[in-house]
């Protein structure tokens, strides 16, 4: 068990989820959710991103693919006592997902690596970054019309955003460089 210093949550950790790093840190500090928002949480893992956004007042759906990870978020959510804040389902990005939101977060697989196995989803974007362009693909239907999300990127993600210009306007929102990369936050938003 953790101790998230920056929001004093608790989290467990499994060795079949990702566990919090350095990419779902940078998006920690960077979520613009405020109360009363609706927000989905794509790629849950362990909960942390989802219960930040319960404990700001914001309403919650938390997925992950991973059905150990759903099973982890709803433990740390209710170590956390907010279990009864925020509704977990099993769904690939959008498959489960009827709703339309204020905000939507995903830390993204993206490194371009085809390591396989359930844990290896978490960052494993593969040469062509598939999950992050169905996301990119679906993402506009599941946003209320002044809604926003975000997303994950790395510096060795060669990912052309062109062919999504036409509908979202992107900002790149806050980067931290490591040893062999950087990562930033970049933040979407349907055109008008």
């Amino acid at each position: 068990m953790k101790l998230n210093s920056n929001s004093n949550t608790i989290i467990e950790t499994c060795k079949t989820v990702y566990e919090p790093s350095d990419d779902s840190y940078l998006l920690l500090e960077n979520l613009p959710a405020k109360k009363g928002d609706f927000c989905l949480d794509v790629g849950t893992g362990t909960g942390i991103l989802a219960i930040e956004l319960a404990k700001r007042g914001c309403r919650v759906v938390a997925i992950d693919i991973n059905k150990k990870a759903v099973e982890l978020a709803k433990r740390n959510a209710k170590l956390n006592g907010i279990d009864n804040l925020i509704e977990f389902r099993k769904s690939d990005l959008f498959e489960n997902v009827p709703e339309i939101f204020d905000f939507i977060v995903f830390n993204t697989p993206y490194l371009p690596v085809s390591d396989k196995g359930t844990l290896a989803g978490a960052w494993s974007g593969g040469k062509n970054f598939n999950t992050i362009h169905r996301f990119l693909s679906g993402v506009g239907e599941h946003l209320k019309v002044n809604g926003k999300f975000e997303i994950l990127i790395s510096s060795l993600t060669k990912l052309n955003l062109e062919k999504y210009k036409n509908k979202f306007e992107f900002q790149k929102i806050a980067c931290k460089k490591l040893f062999f990369e950087e990562i930033y936050v970049l933040l979407g938003r349907l055109k008008n």
